[in-house]
């Protein structure tokens, strides 16, 4: 008996220490980085709608709303956050995995990894899906889905068809492109009507934005030191396009190797040009005016440029600006520092290339390492940028709010008077107000004897100039759209504004295919989001059908893959078991949550609770 009751005391003692040692540990709590609800109403409702579902199965969950670029240099650059919403710039060609997601992208900046996940056989897939092409390169990438959705490094939520509104009394847009897109621009064509006619007058009474004078450009680290622009009475020209834009960013930096700046860069597009373009869905020489493979080397490629290509400042283009790119691209230090620091926003499209050499003035030669011709193309989508304006800002700098590494004055400088090549040069800005263009006559694009697709933007751009002027909300955007004050949305609006637009006479909604994707990241240098099984714990809290019906009114599909707007998503049995297993706790479509069910896949995970029914941190 007293063996018995030593025995029975023992597990007592076991049992109260484990308890007591459960109740010391601390509570989990987390925030969820996100941007304001007047910059992005949409991921502020994502942001706080799985903040309620943390909160629900005992974690301390807040919301953080702060600025665009203060989320994108928290997040891209010092991978300062626990959670964050926001949108994931989806691209054609899936090769965009394998920068997001390949760890040896882990510490650098960027949208290469910014989770700081790693995976070495994921990897391998990544580098192997790059020198496959067909249906062998799709069952990489299906496998590559499949141990995305399972392990959860990040998670996506839902990829909303943009919309945009217009006046088609006004603007003739092309079919089969959105408005807001290098070849909506250079597609779209003014619609003469007897309204014409008012229109300066209309400019000048219906709009309160003032026309923009020129800002000088800068090294300055912060844009928002650019000189105040003064305004002026004088009305608009009359054959101007007239856009409204809801992100101030481009009016303070067009710098095109910026991150923190850069979320959309259509109106980068336009003014700098690169060997190639994506136009209707093929890659199609651009800058070059043609390319072939070498005779039993598919890794070199011949590029000749276009004859009589001219900078923004009257300068020529050589193949030598072109080898001078790639090799900025790859360190903006030239060189010069121990390490190289190569531009954030273009380092997963240069690694393709190993080497650019100028053959001559209009010849060029890529050597692309163990590189399949669909994934080499995305290489050839950098922007061409002049050596005679770029090489002096090949010093390192510092900035205030980086963390830690070198940088260099490339990638921070304001560049608001941008030399590039494209088919508009930008004739001024005022900061958080408005940005102008004009067409660039020298371009390519001016002449009328174009050969193929390209026909189609045969003189180039076809009015005047062209003007983004930053509004408060969606809803500006369509009142000003209502009077006449603009002539499109590049903003994508919102279900409510979308619908507002609609009942308005004379105004026309046009969708495009998903351009983005809503995103939950999580931040795997940080406990507990390196472990798997929490990531997919929270997954199983969003309920993307309820999301899709309550928060984007339907104009969007569910997103299980980053791949949604490509055909690679797969198909089957076996992707849809993958998918299953993260099924959303609770009630699908209803967004009603089964907390006690929530509650165990948690403790399933190895996470415990307190006797207050707070997530406790394992020590």
């Amino acid at each position: 008996m007293a063996l018995a009751g030593a025995g029975l005391t023992s597990g007592c003692v076991r049992q109260l220490e484990s308890t007591v040692s459960r109740d010391e540990r601390t509570p989990f709590s987390l925030s969820i980085k996100t941007v304001p609800a007047d910059t992005d109403a949409t991921a502020t409702r994502l942001a706080r709608y799985l903040a309620t579902r943390l909160q629900t199965v005992g974690v301390a969950a807040t919301v953080v709303p702060m600025s665009r670029e203060e989320l994108l240099r928290d997040v891209l650059s010092n991978h300062d956050f626990d959670i964050y919403v926001s949108r994931l710039l989806l691209r054609r060609d899936p090769d965009f995995l394998r920068p997001l997601l390949h760890s040896r992208y882990g510490p650098g900046r960027g949208w290469q990894n910014p989770f700081g996940y790693g995976d070495l056989s994921l990897d391998s897939l990544l580098e192997r899906q790059r020198t496959e092409t067909g249906s062998v390169r799709a069952a990489t990438l299906a496998e590559i889905q499949r141990r995305v959705v399972e392990a959860q490094p990040f998670t996506p939520v839902a990829a909303p068809r943009p919309a945009q509104a217009t006046r088609p009394v006004r603007v003739d847009w092309p079919d089969g492109v959105g408005i807001h897109s290098l070849t909506g621009y250079l597609g779209a064509r003014a619609v003469t009507t007897t309204a014409t006619a008012s229109r300066t007058e209309s400019a000048v009474t219906s709009s309160s934005t003032p026309a923009p004078t020129s800002t000088s450009a800068t090294t300055s680290t912060s844009a928002t030191t650019s000189t105040p622009a003064t305004t002026t009475d004088e009305p608009a020209p009359e054959n101007e396009l007239r856009m409204t834009i809801g992100d101030s960013r481009p009016t303070e930096n067009l710098n095109p190797l910026s991150t923190p700046f850069r979320s959309d860069g259509t109106l980068l597009d336009l003014v700098y040009d690169s060997l190639g373009r994506p136009v209707y869905d093929r890659m199609r020489p651009w800058m070059a005016a043609s390319w072939e493979w070498a005779d039993g080397d598919e890794t070199t490629l011949s590029v000749r440029l276009r004859d009589d290509l001219a900078w923004h400042d009257g300068e020529p283009i050589t193949a030598a600006d072109v080898a001078f790119t790639f090799r900025f691209i790859s360190d903006t230090a030239l060189g010069s520092l121990d390490q190289p620091v190569p531009s954030p926003r273009y380092r997963g499209r240069a690694s393709l290339v190993e080497s650019v050499d100028a053959a001559s003035d209009r010849e060029v030669t890529i050597r692309f390492g163990d590189v399949s011709e669909p994934a080499a193309a995305r290489a050839l989508t950098i922007p061409v940028l002049p050596a005679h304006v770029w090489e002096p800002f090949a010093r390192p700098t510092s900035v205030s709010w980086l963390d830690g590494g070198t940088v260099t004055e490339a990638l921070v400088r304001n560049n608001l008077e941008p030399v590039g090549s494209g088919p508009l040069r930008v004739t001024g800005t005022t900061a958080r107000e408005s940005v102008s263009m004009e067409p660039f006559e020298d371009h390519f694009l001016a002449d009328d004897a174009l050969d193929g697709r390209l026909s189609r933007f045969d003189g180039g751009f076809s009015f005047d100039s062209l003007r983004f002027d930053v509004v408060p909300s969606d809803g500006a955007a369509v009142e000003l759209l209502a009077t006449d004050a603009v002539d499109a949305t590049a903003n994508s609006l919102s279900a409510d504004s979308r619908a507002a637009a609609a009942d308005e006479p004379g105004i026309s909604v046009r969708t495009s295919r998903p351009e983005w994707c809503y995103h939950v990241g999580y931040n795997h240098r940080r406990p507990p989001f390196m472990n798997p099984r929490f990531r997919r714990a929270v997954a199983r809290l969003v309920d993307r059908e309820f999301l899709v019906d309550s928060v984007f009114d339907g104009e969007t599909e569910p997103a299980s893959s980053p791949l949604v707007a490509t055909t690679y998503v797969p198909a089957g049995d076996a992707w849809d078991e993958a998918v299953s297993e993260l099924e959303f706790v609770g009630d699908s479509g209803t967004g009603t949550l089964d907390a006690e069910r929530a509650r165990s896949v948690f403790e399933d995970a190895g996470y415990a609770y307190s006797g207050d029914g707070d997530l406790l941190i394992q020590e």
